[in-house]
C-alpha cells in the first residue's frame, strides 16, 4: 500500500495554486506573492515593511514543491536573494548611518492550502554579503504566512490504465 502511495505522490503535482498573495509574519509585517512557474517551482517575492521593524527590504526566491500525503500539504525549499534599505533610525553605536544590506536567502518550509487559503510555516535564513558585518549571517527563526489564492492550478487526473503503462514500459 505504502509504495502505491508514493508512486501517486510522484506523480502528482506540489502546490495546488498558480497565484497566491498574503501576509507574512516573521520579525514584522511582510507582504507575500507566490506565482508558480513550471513543474513543482514557484517564485516567491516578500516585501518586508517597516511596520514592526527600521529596515524596508525586499527578497526574491525560487523554491521547489514536494507534495506530501495529500493534494494541498507541501514541503518546499528554495533560495534567492534578498536586499534591505536601511532608514535613518539605523545608526551604529558612532552615530553612523549603516549602509544597506544585500545577501544570499535560503527558505524551507511546510503549506497547506485549503479552499482559498494557503497557510504556510517556514525558516528563512540569510547570509548578508554587504552592509551587516557585524551580524553576516541571521537566523531569522520561524515565520507564518497566510495567503489567498488567486488562481487555482488544474487538477491534473491520472487513469488507472496511466499508471500500469508506466510500469509495462520500463
Amino acid at each position: 500500500m505504502i509504495p502505491f502511495l508514493a508512486l501517486f505522490n510522484h506523480l502528482a503535482f506540489g502546490q495546488s495554486y498558480k497565484t497566491a498573495a498574503g501576509i507574512r509574519l516573521d520579525n514584522g509585517i511582510n507582504f507575500t506573492v507566490q506565482q508558480h512557474i513550471a513543474g513543482n517551482w514557484t517564485v516567491e517575492g516578500i516585501l518586508h515593511t517597516p511596520l514592526r521593524s527600521d529596515e524596508i527590504g525586499v527578497t526574491l526566491l525560487g523554491e521547489r514543491h514536494q507534495k506530501i500525503l495529500f493534494r494541498g500539504i507541501n514541503l518546499y525549499a528554495g533560495a534567492g536573494a534578498h536586499y534591505y534599505f536601511k532608514s535613518e533610525a539605523s545608526r551604529t553605536e558612532t552615530g553612523q548611518v549603516e549602509d544597506n544590506v544585500f545577501g544570499l536567502t535560503g527558505i524551507g518550509g511546510l503549506e497547506l492550502s485549503l479552499g482559498r487559503l494557503n497557510f504556510a510555516f517556514d525558516w528563512k535564513p540569510e547570509l548578508h554579503l554587504s552592509g551587516d558585518q557585524v551580524h553576516p549571517f541571521e537566523w531569522t527563526g520561524a515565520s507564518v504566512s497566510v495567503r489567498y489564492i488567486l488562481a487555482k492550478r488544474e487538477r491534473k487526473k491520472i487513469k488507472d490504465w496511466e499508471v500500469w503503462d508506466k510500469f509495462s514500459r520500463k
